[in-house]
Formats: structure tokens, C-alpha cells, sequence
């Protein structure tokens, strides 16, 4: 058995499948590698496959799989429930290979039963012990061709499933039967019974964008420094809608005052602070739960001064209009969470001087805004994190 599994596993098309197992240690990856490398065993087609699989123990008897299929057609994500761990690695290896190869669905697998068309005598028929349709397992693992990706809804879940025992005594199918005295030859392994529903969001490229388009708020608290005197406190606001490799949003941003002092007296200066409201767009690269954002946009607001320390002090206001560009990465640990760092740099387009009679010049703003912001982002609709 040993050197046929090496075999198997050494037919398996090369850097087709990316496997990342996780979960449950008293469930090893190793049954779903021998699983796979049977079901793609003289695979002709080998579409590149990333998968995820997340495996837990409910109970006695109950187990559980999490599949996160990711191909060129689009993403998906299904889950598995069965009662043994050798069950969930076999189904999720069938499932996977379906994605790889549409045709392990109607090609026969190591140790199939092979069609005799001259086993029958003439003018008998086949047996008819097995039912002509298609196993629900079957048919809801072919949900996951591209054909068949708009159903959305794959049923993995078959009152009765095809196994060793109840294929033991197939008919070929073709007019020919094993004779009752020899013993059958091994059935095509399909996974058995499994309990609970299989859901997909397969679709082809377009509609899979149009399912991962999502909604999020974020919340961030930071620095900025030049733009304004000192380095002061900022809070920001950004609500907006993301795709898998972009987003659009707009933003809000209250910079907390401080007091830049005049060198004629140190007592007297302006405190000054800022708001600005701004919209800008993303491009997006992701590495499993980590994004990384590149975001380019524009800002207008108002730079708000007041004089303090001397006798006739007054608020005065200038005109905020800046170019803000910057990268950020985003962690998300859970579909509807994420935590932001971002790094921003704002470039002023309409300069300033906030001054005082007597006094001169106190504040000057600068031609660069620097910001560093940490927050939380909360995301809503469908798709993922990942």
C-alpha cells in the first residue's frame, strides 16, 4: 500500500494545490493528501488551487471542516460535518480535487470498477442494483465547476452515500456483471455519508466581485505632526465599500489643538487646530487575513487659529486643501473585524500664516503633514476575510 500511495502522491500535478491544514492535531492532513492524490490520479486538466482547512471535533462522533477554496473561477467556502476524521478529510479531498480537475466527476479512480461489456450472456440483462442516478454527493460536489458555479448551493449531504460495502456488488453499468463466485474488485471511494448542509458562494470572476463588495466603518485614533504646531493628538473617521482588491472611502479628521509660541514674547502664540473632510480610493493586496492598502485622495477643510498670551487676541481661519496619500495594513481575525495601522503624508495645496500685530509671524503651515493612525474597522455584507 505504502509504495501505491507514493505513486499516487507522485502523480499528483505539480504545484496544483496549496494546502494549509489546521485545527484539531488528533486529526492529521496526511489522510486527505493520500485522498487527493487518489482522486487526481491521471488528472488532465490541473487548475491552480489555494485551500484552507480548519477541522474541530464538536463531539463524540461529530466532526467538523471548514473549506476555503480559493481558484482562478472565484473563492469559496463551504463546511463539512461528518463522524469520523477520516470522513472530513476524504470529502474535503473530493471536493478539492472537483476544483482542480471537473473531471475526476466522471473519470474513474484507482481501483474502479472497469465496464465488461462481454461478462453478460446474451439476451440477459445488467443487475439493476444500483439506482442509474447520479449520487446527491456527486451532484453537489459538481457545483463546483465553473458550469455549474451560478447555483450558488451545493448539497454535500446524501441520505446515502457510495462506500466499499455498498458498491461491493455493482453492475458494470455496460451489460456486464462480476460473477457471483469471485470476489468483486474494489468500488470508486466517494465521500460517505455526511450530516448537516455544504454552502458555496462559487461564482465566475464577475459575480464572485459582486459578492465580495462590502460595507465598513472605521474608527482610528493617531499623530500628526508639521502640518499643525507640534506634534498633537488626531481622531479620524472613514466609512466606505471594498472589493477584494480595492476600496473607496470617505474620510473625517479633527486635529486636536496646540500652541506654536512667538520668539518676541514666549507667553504669546496661536492655537491652532484643524478639521478636514476627504474621500480617496485604494488599491489592495492581501495575504490570507493581512491586507496591505495603498490609498491616494484629497481633503478640504479649515485650519482654525486663535491668538493667546496677549491683550487683543482673535480666531482666524484658513482654508485647508491637501493631497493625502499613504500605506496601511489592516489584520482581520474575523469577517466583521479588522485592525488598521495607517501611515499618511498630506501635502497642503493652499498655504498660511496665522500672525499678530506687534507680535509678527506665529504659525506658518508647513508644506507636509505627517500622520500615523491605529483604529478598528468594522465590516458588514457578504465575503470574507481572506
Amino acid at each position: 500500500m505504502g509504495p501505491l500511495v507514493l505513486a499516487l502522491v507522485a502523480a499528483l500535478p505539480a504545484q496544483s494545490v496549496d494546502v494549509t491544514w489546521r485545527g484539531d492535531p488528533r486529526c492529521a492532513q496526511h489522510g486527505f493528501q493520500d485522498s487527493l492524490a487518489r482522486y487526481l490520479a491521471g488528472a488532465t486538466e490541473s487548475r491552480p488551487v489555494r485551500v484552507t482547512v480548519d477541522v474541530r471535533r464538536e463531539g463524540e462522533g461529530r466532526w467538523s471542516a471548514t473549506l476555503d477554496l480559493e481558484a482562478a473561477e472565484g473563492r469559496s467556502k463551504r463546511t463539512l460535518r461528518g463522524r469520523s476524521c477520516a470522513e472530513i478529510g476524504d470529502a474535503a479531498a473530493f471536493v478539492t480535487a472537483v476544483v482542480v480537475d471537473p473531471g475526476v466527476l466522471t473519470r474513474p479512480a484507482e481501483g474502479a470498477i472497469v465496464p465488461a461489456p462481454s461478462a453478460a450472456p446474451a439476451g440477459k440483462p445488467a443487475p439493476e442494483d444500483m439506482p442509474s442516478e447520479t449520487s446527491p454527493a456527486e451532484a453537489g460536489a459538481s457545483d463546483m465547476s465553473p458550469g455549474a458555479a451560478e447555483s450558488g448551493i451545493s448539497d454535500m449531504s446524501p441520505r446515502t452515500g457510495l462506500s466499499g460495502a455498498d458498491t461491493s456488488h455493482m453492475s458494470s453499468g455496460a451489460g456486464g456483471s462480476a460473477p457471483p463466485d469471485e470476489p468483486a474488485p474494489a468500488a470508486v471511494t466517494r465521500p460517505g455519508p455526511l450530516q448537516g448542509d455544504v454552502s458555496s458562494d462559487m461564482s465566475p470572476k464577475t459575480d464572485a466581485r459582486a459578492a465580495r463588495l462590502r460595507g465598513f466603518v472605521r474608527v482610528t485614533g493617531g499623530l500628526e505632526a508639521l502640518g499643525m504646531p507640534r506634534v498633537g493628538p488626531a481622531v479620524g473617521l472613514a466609512g466606505g465599500l471594498s472589493g477584494r482588491r480595492w476600496r473607496v472611502e470617505v474620510t473625517g479628521l479633527y486635529r486636536a489643538p496646540t500652541t506654536e509660541y512667538t520668539q518676541i514674547d514666549p507667553q504669546a502664540g496661536a492655537r491652532v487646530r484643524l478639521w478636514a473632510v476627504g474621500g480617496r480610493g485604494c488599491g489592495v493586496l492581501r495575504a490570507r487575513q493581512v491586507e496591505f492598502p495603498l490609498c491616494g485622495g484629497l481633503e478640504g477643510g479649515q485650519a482654525l487659529g486663535e491668538g493667546v498670551g496677549f491683550a487683543g487676541g482673535r480666531a482666524d481661519r484658513i482654508a485647508w486643501l491637501a493631497v493625502v496619500f499613504g500605506p496601511a495594513v489592516a489584520w482581520a481575525p474575523r469577517p466583521w473585524l479588522a485592525l488598521w495601522f495607517g501611515a499618511d503624508v498630506g501635502v497642503p495645496l493652499l498655504g498660511g500664516t496665522f500672525s499678530a500685530a506687534g507680535l509678527g509671524r506665529m504659525f506658518t503651515i508647513a508644506p507636509v503633514s505627517l500622520r500615523a493612525a491605529l483604529g478598528l474597522e468594522f465590516r458588514f455584507g457578504r465575503g470574507g476575510a481572506g
